[in-house]
C-alpha cells in the first residue's frame, strides 16, 4: 500500500493533482464506507472521466479496497498506520502548496490588478 505508488501512475500535472487531492480527501472523510465511483464524482465536482484513473491507480496501489473493477464497484478506504500518515502528509503539503500559490496570485493581482 503506497500512495507514491499511486501517484506515480498517475500523470503529473496540476489538475491531475488537485483531482488525487479531492479524491483521497473524500475517502478520507468516509473511512470504511463503500463508495460506488459515481458518488465519488458527485460528491468532487470531478467527471467520471477523471475518476476512473484515480480510482484504477489508488486500487492497484491498494490505497483503497475494490472488489471488482473500481469504475464500476465501490470502493473502500481503509488504511493502516504507515498508509495514514502517507495520506496525511500529502494533504497537508497539497493545502500548504496551493495556499502559497493562491497568495501569490493575490498578490500579483494587487500589484498590476486583475485585468493582466
Amino acid at each position: 500500500m503506497s500512495l507514491r505508488q499511486a501517484l506515480a501512475i498517475l500523470a503529473d500535472d496540476r489538475d491531475t493533482a488537485l483531482a488525487a487531492r479531492d479524491v483521497i480527501s473524500f475517502f478520507d472523510r468516509h473511512r470504511d464506507e463503500v463508495v460506488p465511483a459515481p458518488a465519488v464524482g458527485r460528491a468532487t465536482g470531478l467527471s467520471a472521466s477523471s475518476v476512473a484513473p484515480l480510482l484504477t491507480a489508488f486500487a492497484q496501489a491498494r490505497v483503497i479496497d475494490c472488489d471488482g473493477d473500481p469504475c464500476l464497484d465501490g470502493c473502500r478506504y481503509h488504511p493502516d498506520q504507515v498508509l495514514d500518515l502517507e495520506v496525511r502528509r500529502f494533504l497537508r503539503d497539497a493545502t500548504r502548496i496551493d495556499g502559497a500559490l493562491r497568495r501569490r496570485v493575490d498578490r500579483f493581482r494587487g500589484s498590476y490588478g486583475p485585468g493582466r
